[in-house]
């Protein structure tokens, strides 16, 4: 009796079948490329299982239903793409229009960040406002007020926290 291994069940399944799941993927995609992909995902799933697979099972019709398994997948992943893609391109193209409303909502809560900034411990606020306001790194904070560097970023941070607290309460009565 004649043991058949792996490679030699692979080999004759491929070279039996590899045409015809082309032609099948082909009718199903329309496309050269993408159908010899799929063929190719196919034998390269089958050869990663073919050890578990019964010998006396039919391999033909299992072959047949990975094609249109792979086949669908693809289509539903090209689909979310492409809507994806659709979503993001018309984000591009579409400059929000600010109602009046939405430019009076900007105005009152630049106000009332700029007042929350203004009510911080007055070092503090000196130092936030030369980060963000005026752009200056941590270093060149500190060799301008004459303090470390870590003093600047604690006073940073904890600035941070206390408008972020503040304006968090804020935020929940501005817009609802």
């Amino acid at each position: 009796m004649k043991i058949i291994d792996k490679k030699e069940i692979f080999t004759s399944l491929y070279e039996s079948h590899w045409l015809k799941l082309y032609l099948h993927a082909y009718r199903m995609v329309e496309d050269e490329d993408e159908a010899k992909d799929i063929v190719q995902e196919v034998f390269t799933n089958l050869w990663d299982i073919l050890d578990t697979i019964d010998i006396n099972s039919s391999y033909s019709s299992y072959l047949y239903r990975s094609i249109r398994n792979v086949v669908i997948n693809r289509l539903s992943r090209g689909k979310l793409a492409a809507k994806f893609e659709a979503y993001i391109q018309a984000a591009q193209l579409t400059d929000y229009a600010y109602t009046p409303d939405d430019l009076l909502r900007e105005k009152d809560l630049a106000e009332i960040i700029n007042y929350e900034i203004e009510n911080l411990p007055p070092k503090m606020a000196v130092i936030f406002k030369k980060s963000r306001f005026e752009d200056l790194s941590y270093r060149e904070i500190a060799a301008e007020l004459n303090i470390s560097e870590n003093t600047v970023r604690k006073q940073i941070h904890n600035a941070l926290v206390i408008l972020r607290k503040k304006i968090k309460f804020i935020l929940i009565f501005f817009y609802y």
